[in-house]
C-alpha cells in the first residue's frame, strides 16, 4: 500500500480503506517527506498507521532509502516527520530501494529523536512550526520528562496542569512567530495547557490496554501541536476537500489588522487504544452496532461520564469542550467506526457541561472503517492583546 505524500484527512480515510479491504497486501510504502499538512491531516496519517500495525503479525515498511548506506540522509529525514519516526517504531521491518534491510538503522534514527523529544527541552527535535511530544509503550518509553514524575522505585506518574501550561508556553515559543508570541495573553496559554492536559490524561486512564484490558503489542501515544498561517489566497488549498474546516476559517480573522493572514493553532493527541466506545461501555467494538457507538461516544462528553472515582473524574473531555467554546475552537474526533467533528465556535453562549453538536465528518462513504485508537484535533484561532 501506498502512502502519498499529501497529509490530510481524506488521505488518512483512504489508507483505513484500503486497510479495511486488505490489512496484509504487503508493506507499507512511506514517502520520505509529506506536504499539504492540512489541519490534523498528519496526524490522521499516524492513526492509519497505528491501525496497520496493530492490524497484522509483522508489519513492514519499504522507504525511499536508496540502499543501507544512505547517502542523502533519507533515513534522518523521515524519521524528522511525525509520521516517519512513528511508522519507524511502530514496524518490524524497514527495507531500502534496493531491498536491503535497514530495520536497525531506520530505528537507531527514530530512538535518537525520541530521546530529544522525551527530555525537558523536546522543542530541539521540532522541524518549523510544530512541535511534538511522544509515548512508545511498547518500547516502555512511555514517560516524557515534561509529563511524567518518577517515584523513588523508578515508576511514572502524570505530573498536574501546571507542567502542561509549561508544555503550552514552550509550544508558543517554538512554532508563533515573536512579533506574535510577545501579545498572546497568558489567559490563552493556560488554555492550551488545560486542553492539554485533559486530553493527554484520558490517553494516560483508557488507552494503554487493549479491549481485555492487556497490554497493547504496539502503541504510540502523543501530543503534536503545529502552527497554520493561511494566506487568503491559499484558504482553499488550506481546508482542501473539507466542507467544515473551510465553513470555520471563513469567518476568522487575522489576529492583527497588520496582519492578513489567518493563524490557527492546532493540537492533534492520538492514542492507540480501543477507542472512546470500547473504554466506556467495556464491551469490544465488534459487538456494538453502529448506533451503539455513537451514543458511547457521544455519552463520553457528558460530565462525570467515566468510571474513575477522583473528584475530578468524568470532567475532562467538557472541560475541553468549555475552552474550545470559550475561544472560538474547532474539533475533529476519529474514533473506532466514528469521525464527527464539532465547530464551537458556534456554541460560544452554550452553558457547560452541555453536548457539543457533533455532526459526521461528510464522506462519500455510508459508514466508516474501523480506526485503532483515538485521534482528537483540536484548533484554535490565534488571540493576540492590541
Amino acid at each position: 500500500m501506498l502512502v502519498t505524500k499529501a497529509m490530510t484527512v481524506s488521505a488518512a480515510e483512504a489508507m483505513l480503506s484500503g486497510l479495511a479491504r486488505d490489512a496484509s497486501s504487503g508493506p507499507i510504502r512511506l514517502p520520505t517527506k509529506g506536504h499539504h499538512h492540512h489541519a490534523g491531516g498528519e496526524a490522521a496519517v499516524v492513526q492509519a498507521l497505528i491501525t496497520w500495525a496493530q492490524s497484522i503479525r509483522h508489519p513492514a515498511l519499504q522507504t525511499y532509502v536508496p540502499n543501507a548506506e544512505d547517502p542523502d540522509g533519507q533515513m534522518t529525514t523521515l524519521t524528522r516527520q511525525f509520521f516517519g519516526i512513528a511508522a519507524a517504531l511502530l514496524c518490524d521491518r524497514a527495507s531500502a530501494v534496493d531491498g536491503a534491510v535497514i530495520s536497525e538503522a531506520l530505528r537507531a534514527q527514530a530512538l535518537a529523536r525520541l530521546d530529544v523529544i522525551q527530555s525537558e527541552r523536546p522543542r530541539e527535535a521540532s522541524r518549523g512550526p510544530q512541535y511534538e511530544v511522544l509515548c512508545v509503550d511498547h518500547l516502555d518509553r512511555a514517560a516524557p520528562r515534561l509529563l511524567y514524575d518518577l517515584d523513588l522505585e523508578g515508576q511514572p506518574s502524570l505530573k498536574g496542569t501546571s507542567a502542561f501550561i509549561e508544555v503550552a508556553r514552550q509550544i508558543d515559543r517554538t512554532i508563533v512567530p515573536r512579533e506574535l508570541s510577545s501579545s498572546i495573553p497568558p489567559s490563552f496559554t493556560d488554555a492550551v495547557g488545560g486542553a492539554l492536559y485533559e486530553l493527554f490524561r484520558n490517553t494516560e486512564d483508557h488507552a494503554r490496554v487493549d479491549e481485555r484490558g492487556d497490554r497493547l503489542g504496539r502503541s504510540i501515544r502523543g501530543v503534536q501541536a503545529r502552527r497554520h498561517a493561511i494566506p487568503q489566497a491559499k484558504l482553499a488549498e488550506f481546508v482542501g476537500t473539507s466542507p467544515p474546516l473551510a465553513a470555520y476559517c471563513a469567518r476568522l480573522r487575522p489576529p492583527r489588522a497588520t496582519n492578513k493572514d489567518l493563524q490557527l493553532i492546532e493540537i492533534s493527541v492520538i492514542d492507540s487504544g480501543p477507542g472512546f466506545a470500547a473504554a466506556i461501555t467495556k464491551r469490544p467494538l465488534a459487538e456494538l452496532t453502529p448506533v451503539e457507538e455513537a451514543d458511547a461516544v457521544r455519552r463520553c462528553f457528558q460530565k462525570h461520564a467515566t468510571g474513575k472515582t477522583t473528584s475530578r473524574s468524568g470532567l475532562g473531555l467538557p472541560n475541553v469542550v468549555d475552552i474550545l467554546r470559550e475561544h472560538g475552537g474547532f474539533m475533529r474526533l476519529r474514533t473506532g467506526r466514528q469521525s464527527l467533528y464539532a465547530d464551537l465556535s458556534l456554541e460560544r453562549r452554550t452553558p457547560y457541561g452541555t453536548l457539543p453538536e457533533f455532526v459526521t465528518w461528510p464522506s462519500e462513504r455510508e459508514t466508516f472503517p474501523r480506526a485503532s485508537g483515538t485521534l482528537l484535533t483540536i484548533l484554535l484561532p490565534l488571540v493576540v492583546e492590541p
